[in-house]
């Protein structure tokens, strides 16, 4: 042991009225569970004082047991807290050796130790920090069977996994996501299998999800339903070790090997009474399906219904699928009604139009005879209330990418490329095309293309508005196309080259209406530009979680540990409470489609834009976390003090009346 911790320990002046209790506490006792399954499996040295409520916790390693060096670094923590700092007349532990020793170090220094098998303040602590951390534990899954346990041969299984493989060679979901719903017409699907959509373009969860029809896929879709309340398989590419199943050991024993180490095809059917395995029959019918989309040709799939010849265990077998959506698209009332929220981009045609009716009448009117007109002419209308010529290539280029905008999935793809190939200089259409694009290089150089079109359009005008560009319709294709180039460059590796475009957004638009702001701070302190990230800051104040967390990591990489550095932590801490729960996931949270502050979601977004910088901050992550736990003594301390002073006005209430 570092014998200054200890001479520092007892330099401190002794408080007369101080006990603290003291002792480790390994959080996988207190959590009922395992140790594999507690967070980290986390042990924690916990102090507390008994007269004043105080509480101070350090994380430890898993398996170490708290020396006594780490004991006395969090008494003289702890001791910090006071002012003027102090040490305590008494100290009380319910581990004999602990208490043993640590009454042999202090013995004369006016300190007391003292063994107690309970402690009962000091368990009601840890018991309130265990159940704060038991709400963020994920369920244990259910151990089941594996194929061959569940009925199916050796042979079904191995044509299941070639398929499998061969599904994810052909990555369908480059030209799919999940708005695409895919009828199987033939082999006749079971039950629960009439409907398949292709997982991954999200680039999150990679697979086929199979429903019983299509309006649950809807519901689903809408958010009109609990999941958990569904019926739905789905076959997920995972991690051998996150497969709840028996299924990795029979993949062993027969010798299969996954397409990839993180592509292990887990197939799972969920019901609100819990999980089991497909049958037999079903895995038949998803080995025929994942085979006959993976064996699909682009040109196929786009006539919205084809037929593969697909071979099963030497046998030929017929796949008829089709995708509704392409065969009869759904206007734009079926999609809102199907939970997808229109394009934003579609209402500026009546920005537009109300531009250009201002050009042909507004000339010689007053304001308020020009209002009423705009007025009368444009109220209560919808974007696909606008009905739009046709005569002309560009013309018919400009309604076809309005069709686009009112619609999703493969059907948006197909009608943007015919907006463009009326029309190749229509901007609009060719950055719809490039966000369709999965591979990203051939992504980067269409908004390339994009952008250069976009300026050539503008001309003079680029100068002309710089510093207001988004109030000008005309200057919005450039600011998407430089928005999508930053984003495709910054899922290249080329950070340097995304903030570059970033810079020139803002430059040109000040007012950041695309939220440019959002994506470039974590770029800029991603490689280390910290004085550039708190430009950023300082131009755009605001109080959110994503602001507040990146404010306290520059501050953190200036000071260290400073005072400064932890205000700041705390002031994230306080706008967003959910972030060290989240953090402690062992899957990372979904990113949102939208959040509100200090909501769940809005620390998933946090938690996405900076998680890699917090990490290669050396340091960074065990300071938060042991702020963190000092914030949550600090307000538990609070709450315990207004709790003491509610008493104890009662108290002084009831004696008056008597």
């Amino acid at each position: 042991m570092d014998g200054q911790t200890l001479e520092a320990f007892l330099a401190l002046p002794v408080h007369p009225r101080e006990t603290w209790q003291g002792g480790v506490a390994r959080l996988a006792d207190w959590l009922d569970a395992p140790p594999e399954e507690a967070p980290g499996q986390m042990g924690l040295i916990v102090w507390q004082s008994v007269p004043s409520g105080l509480v101070h916790a350090k994380p430890i390693l898993p398996d170490a047991d708290g020396g006594l060096e780490e004991f006395f670094e969090t008494m003289l923590e702890l001791s910090d807290v006071y002012k003027p700092p102090c040490r305590p007349a008494r100290i009380e532990c319910n581990d004999p050796s602990l208490a043993e020793e640590l009454s042999r170090r202090l013995d004369g220094s006016g300190t007391a130790v003292r063994c107690l098998a309970t402690m009962g303040e000091w368990n009601a602590v840890v018991r309130e920090m265990a159940d704060h951390l038991r709400s963020s534990l994920p369920p244990s899954p259910p151990s089941l069977p594996s194929l061959r346990e569940a009925g199916c041969s050796d042979e079904q299984v191995r044509e299941f996994a070639a398929s499998a493989a061969e599904f994810y060679r052909a990555a369908p979901w480059r030209l799919l996501d999940d708005t695409d719903l895919i009828q199987i017409e033939t082999p006749k699907p079971p039950r629960l299998m009439k409907q398949a959509v292709v997982l991954g373009a999200a680039a999150q969860s990679y697979g086929l999800g199979l429903y019983r029809d299509e309006e649950d896929h809807y519901a689903l879709m809408a958010q009109r339903t609990d999941p958990r309340r569904m019926s739905l398989f789905s076959m997920l590419y995972e991690s051998p070790a996150d497969v709840a199943s028996a299924d990795p050991a029979l993949w062993q024993e027969l010798g299969l090997t996954p397409e990839t180490g993180e592509a292990f095809p887990d197939a799972v059917f969920f019901a609100p009474d819990g999980m089991r395995r497909p049958t037999p029959r079903e895995v038949d019918c998803l080995t025929i399906v994942l085979r006959g989309i993976a064996q699909t040709s682009e040109e196929e799939l786009d006539a919205g219904r084809w037929t593969k010849w697909v071979r099963v265990s030497g046998k030929r077998r017929k796949c008829v699928l089709s995708i509704p959506n392409l065969l009869n698209p759904p206007d734009r009332a079926e999609w809102l009604r199907r939970g997808k929220t229109p394009d934003r981009r579609s209402h500026e045609i009546h920005f537009r139009q109300v531009q250009e009716f201002i050009e042909s009448v507004g000339q010689g009117m007053d304001v308020d005879a020009l209002n009423a007109a705009i007025h009368a002419q444009f109220s209560g209308r919808r974007p696909d209330d606008y009905v739009l010529p046709r005569n002309t290539p560009a013309e018919r280029a400009e309604a076809l990418y309005q069709d686009a905008l009112g619609s999703f999935g493969r059907r948006r793809v197909l009608l943007a490329r015919e907006a463009f190939a009326e029309d190749p200089s229509h901007v609009e259409a060719g950055i719809l095309i490039a966000e369709s694009t999965w591979g990203v290089e051939e992504r980067i150089e269409r908004f390339r293309l994009a952008k250069q079109a976009a300026a050539d359009a503008l001309g003079g005008a680029m100068q002309e508005l710089a510093g207001r560009f988004w109030g000008f319709h005309e200057t919005r294709p450039y600011m998407r196309s430089c928005q999508g180039l930053a984003e495709a460059f910054a899922d290249a590796g080329r950070p340097d080259e995304a903030i570059a475009q970033h810079r020139e957004m803002l430059r040109l638009n000040p007012d950041d209406n695309q939220g440019v702001r959002y994506a470039v701070v974590p770029l800029l302190l991603g490689l280390g530009r910290d004085a550039e990230a708190s430009e950023v800051l300082d131009q755009y104040p605001e109080e959110s979680a994503l602001w507040l967390h990146s404010r306290a990591l520059v501050e953190f990489r200036r000071s260290g540990g400073s005072a400064r550095a932890s205000k700041a932590i705390r002031a994230a801490f306080k706008s967003n409470a959910h972030l060290k729960q989240l953090l402690e996931l062992e899957q990372p949270p979904l990113f949102p489609d939208s959040y509100a502050p200090g909501s769940p979601e809005e620390a998933a977004v946090c938690i996405e834009q900076l998680r890699g910088v917090w990490e290669d901050t050396r340091g960074f992550p065990e300071w938060m976390a042991k702020e963190y736990y000092a914030w949550e003594r600090d307000r538990a301390d609070l709450k315990r003090g207004q709790k003491r002073r509610v008493k104890k006005k009662a108290q002084r209430t009831w004696r008056l009346k008597e």
